[in-house]
């Protein structure tokens, strides 16, 4: 082989790696740029509870009364209550990615558990309502009537779910995390700066079956303020700005393009010594 034609196929092979080079430091521009556009989801902020309270099936309710226990229990609660949740959005203005309700469950050392059933487990069942979280909180202060009450009631934990949960008395002690659907992510976006109302609900009572003792209730003595027990919470995964990784992305790019063509430059100052 003459010197020419080694130092040709020297050239053709160095062409294809720079070729290959900067076809990669395209893909990682590329790359860069839809991660600008899809950026990971901002770190969780969690929402205290303005008002958590609860309605019974008779109409009647509380007024004033902090704690969520759903369900019934003879004789202390004989008429089956379902519970709602508010949590104030005023403030709120990013689009929220994901979210979760987080609801305490009593339990451990020096607390009577917050489950008790006759069932190893009850479902509870997320969703919002059609009556305006104003009419909740009017029934936390006390002026809304009988007739509301009694129309808002079959209401709670019945429309499009927003969650649901199998929760069983292992769990006392610990919080109850419920994922929200996206059913109610679009709900809690159309509600940022202003009101966000959840209401649940035991999703399978039966106090008439035979031999049945008398109690289906989960989150019992939930006596909030309390200082063991934390009041329910939102926490809420928020959609980054656009461009908030940009730092980053434009910096490993650059760092890349650096590296590609400094390997480059290194291969065509070896070549040249060979062929010298």
């Amino acid at each position: 082989m003459t010197r020419a034609q080694s130092s040709l196929g020297h050239g053709l092979r160095t062409g294809r790696r720079e070729t290959r080079t900067n076809s990669r430091v395209r893909t990682l521009v590329r790359c860069a740029f839809v991660g600008l556009a899809v950026a990971a989801p901002a770190a969780g902020e969690e929402i205290f509870s303005t008002f958590s309270s609860g309605i019974y099936a008779d109409g009647t309710t509380t007024p004033g009364f902090f704690n969520y226990y759903t369900g019934y229990s003879i004789p202390s609660t004989p008429i089956e209550r379902r519970t709602y949740f508010i949590f104030d959005l005023t403030s709120a203005t990013i689009p929220i990615a994901s979210a979760k309700l987080k609801l305490f469950l009593p339990g451990g050392p020096g607390m009577v558990p917050g489950f008790i059933s006759s069932d190893p487990t009850e479902d509870y069942r997320l969703s919002g309502s059609p009556f305006p979280w104003e009419a909740y909180a009017g029934a936390f202060g006390g002026s809304a009537s009988p007739a509301l009450l009694s129309a808002m009631f079959p209401t709670m934990g019945s429309g499009p779910a927003y969650g649901l949960m199998t929760i069983s008395v292992d769990a006392a002690g610990t919080d109850i995390e419920f994922e929200l659907s996206s059913t109610a992510l679009e709900d809690l976006n159309a509600s940022l700066g202003s009101m966000y109302l959840i209401t649940g609900r035991l999703a399978d009572i039966h106090p008439d079956a035979p031999g049945m003792p008398p109690s289906e209730l989960v989150f019992a003595y939930t006596d909030i303020p309390d200082p063991l027990i934390p009041f329910p919470r939102l926490e809420l995964t928020l959609v980054p700005a656009p461009g908030a990784c940009a730092p980053l992305a434009v910096a490993g790019v650059v760092l890349s393009i650096r590296r590609q063509r400094r390997n480059a430059s290194h291969f065509r100052s070896s070549n040249s010594c060979q062929r010298a």
